[in-house]
């Protein structure tokens, strides 16, 4: 039998590496490529009727690796450029609804389709807002607003889930000149406030603390009040109590972080058409996909939200939890 030296053991051994490595290398490759296929065929655009032409013949980006993309990217620069802005937002507009009829149709096996990461690529924004600042600080505590600088006069912010940042709720009221609502019933936060004052001066506006949260935290009637927080129950209320209790019959913006419990909260607001009654403008929301069920709830309050005039300006994920993102909608005029 021939024996191999230690040096042709480590070389073989060596070369079994890098082929291993290449061929994984060539399966991932070959992988995005189906990856960025389908990415590019859903943001291909389509309804060219909406604007009476007909759009360039689309080409497969990966048809040929040396193919020259020069004239197809002019040819379509030229089509976007001559594209009026309302078409543009009616052909987003349309793009969204399809894939929420999609849903409609099958939900089980849109669900199957979109799973994972490619839920990111879903439901981009729909219409431009103006002016947009991140108000708040680097992270999970800021929120994109649409035109902070020309909001009303004492415009009303409620704020609901505040935790231990309230960056967004410090800088809406002091540099924006409003009167912001912080609610959130956690015992830890609530001791975080015990030397607040009501109404307390923050720059140009005025701050709110109150401890309670916002209801229903679920669909299921004998457990829709049942918040349970560092093993304390705590106090929930609808929106349109709040709102009536504080004597607000207007909420400029609504911002909600609570942790999952935003889809029971926002069901019950759509059904009870809370969000059109108070006339908020802008919906601020961090929605979290747990599973399959959130993600499912999402849609649904996506459909409904758009049915009473609440369309998306932007959203942003979590770059460490995809399962977590902020939505923000304005109220269409």
């Amino acid at each position: 039998m021939k024996r191999f030296t230690l040096r042709q053991l480590v070389l073989c051994c060596g070369l079994s590496v890098a082929v291993t490595v290449g061929l994984g290398v060539f399966v991932r490759a070959m992988q995005w490529q189906l990856v960025m296929d389908r990415v590019l065929a859903q943001l291909h655009p389509r309804l060219p009727a909406l604007i009476g032409e007909q759009q360039p013949d689309a080409r497969p980006l990966f048809e040929d690796w040396f193919i020259d993309q020069n004239e197809y990217l002019l040819e379509k620069d030229a089509y976007y450029r001559n594209l009026p802005p309302q078409d543009l937002q009616e052909m987003r507009l349309a793009e969204q609804a399809k894939v929420l009829e999609a849903y409609e149709e099958d939900p089980a096996g849109f669900l199957h389709e979109y799973n994972g990461i490619w839920r990111t690529w879903l439901f981009d924004a729909v219409v431009d807002g103006k002016n947009l600042v991140r108000v708040g600080r680097s992270g999970d505590g800021g929120k994109w607003v649409s035109d902070p600088q020309n909001l009303r006069p004492g415009a009303v912010i409620y704020s609901v889930g505040v935790g231990t940042d309230i960056s967004f709720d410090v800088e809406m009221a002091g540099l924006f000149g409003c009167e912001v609502h912080a609610f959130d019933p956690a015992p830890s936060v609530e001791r975080s406030f015990s030397d607040y004052h009501p109404g307390q001066p923050v720059g140009k506006g005025k701050f709110w603390y109150h401890p309670v949260g916002l209801g229903p935290i679920s669909t299921d009637p004998a457990s829709a009040d049942e918040l349970i927080i560092e093993d304390h129950k705590c106090p929930v209320k609808r929106l349109s109590e709040l709102a009536a209790e504080l004597g607000h019959d207007r909420v400029d913006i609504l911002k909600i972080d609570i942790e999952g419990g935003e889809m029971a909260a926002l069901m019950e607001m759509l059904s009870s058409r809370t969000l059109e009654k108070l006339s908020v403008e802008q919906l601020l929301v961090e929605f979290h996909f747990w599973d399959d069920e959130h993600w499912s709830s999402f849609v649904q309050i996506l459909g409904l939200l758009r049915e009473q005039g609440y369309l998306l300006f932007r959203k942003e994920f979590n770059l460490s939890h995809t399962s977590c993102a902020e939505f923000a909608f304005l109220r269409a005029e």
